[in-house]
């Protein structure tokens, strides 16, 4: 009888210890956002875990970090690349700076989506960019498994304006990231193109090393840049989506059922944030002007037309020949 209990026992270990992440029960999963807390990122985070706590019946438990705590974007990617972090949320493009990803960068094309509806139905169902996805994956470890969440439109905060034309920025040393056809817009424009990380932002701006940053309220209002930057721009220049990232290694091992959960969630997410985010929008104007900052909006006719163009020296090096023509043409349709 104690051998038969000792092999039932040694059995039932064996089970656990093998089991997927759905079969062990209270999974500990890390889901990391750069974004500040109580920011509309965070609280779409917080949906998620919501989500999936509830509808795996507690075998998953999220622990959400936001503020940068566990790294910047580029330490978050390599976390998941490592399987430290299960799960990161940021904006989508910034996969265009790991290989397999350079085709993202398209989406910061000037002026290329009409709206964010319109990019969250092209990104998350046309076969280019799945593929895209796939390739990600398997060239640098990292997966998305979801589009959504409708970014502020990118605009110009300055130290120094109001910015209404584009010969306005010459001269001006911007914080951008590191995107080729971002870089180009801005030199295009005469712009001193100043790369750094999103937690280097308020100090630059405080200390004078830049002039100004581009970024969208969603991202700008919570860490407070008007403190330092009083002039804002609403050149509106490039829409964007936050993307829902995993660490391919722990994607993999996961069932079907649970990779379903898991979308699921992030899209009900997503909509949290395209809320507030919206919200926000509406707000930051009136939040500007109690701060003693200045809100204007340019010339945008003039600003297209400034740097119409800059993305062809791209087309079929950074993404396929024609990509850019093909998403206008599908905005045309329903």
């Amino acid at each position: 009888m104690k051998r038969i209990i000792h092999i039932l026992a040694a059995l039932a270990i064996l089970a656990f210890c093998t089991a997927t992440p759905s079969e062990a029960a209270g999974q500990n999963v890390k889901m990391a956002t750069i974004a500040l807390n109580n920011s509309p990122w965070h609280k779409a985070l917080l949906r998620f875990k919501e989500v999936v706590e509830s509808e795996s019946n507690g075998r998953y438990t999220v622990d959400v970090y936001t503020d940068g705590q566990l790294g910047d974007i580029a330490q978050l990617i390599s976390a998941m690349q490592l399987g430290t972090i299960q799960f990161s949320y940021f904006g989508l493009s910034s996969l265009s700076f790991i290989r397999g990803g350079e085709t993202l960068s398209v989406c910061y094309v000037p002026y290329l989506f009409r709206s964010g509806e319109q990019a969250e139905r092209i990104i998350n169902t046309d076969p280019e960019f799945q593929g895209v996805f796939e390739k990600v994956a398997k060239t640098a470890g990292v997966r998305v498994f979801g589009a959504w969440g409708q970014r502020s439109p990118r605009a110009i905060q300055s130290t120094r304006g109001p910015i209404m034309n584009p010969e306005d920025v010459k001269g001006l040393r911007l914080r951008i990231p590191p995107i080729p056809v971002l870089k180009a817009m801005f030199e295009k424009l005469g712009a001193q193109v100043t790369p750094m990380g999103m937690m280097e932002i308020y100090n630059a701006l405080s200390r004078g090393t830049i002039d100004g940053q581009d970024n969208g309220f969603d991202l700008s209002i919570p860490p407070k840049y008007h403190e330092a930057a009083k002039y804002w721009s609403a050149t509106d220049h490039v829409i964007e989506l936050v993307g829902f990232f995993a660490s391919e290694r722990f994607w993999k091992g996961l069932p079907d059922a649970d990779k379903v959960l898991f979308a699921k969630a992030a899209r009900e997410a997503g909509t949290v944030t395209t809320k507030l985010t919206q919200e926000l929008d509406e707000q930051a104007i009136e939040i500007l002007k109690e701060a003693g900052a200045t809100y204007v909006v340019p010339n945008r006719d003039a600003f297209r037309k400034a740097v119409e163009g800059v993305e062809i020296q791209f087309d079929g090096k950074l993404w396929p020949a024609g990509l850019v023509d093909r998403i206008r043409k599908m905005q045309d349709t329903p």
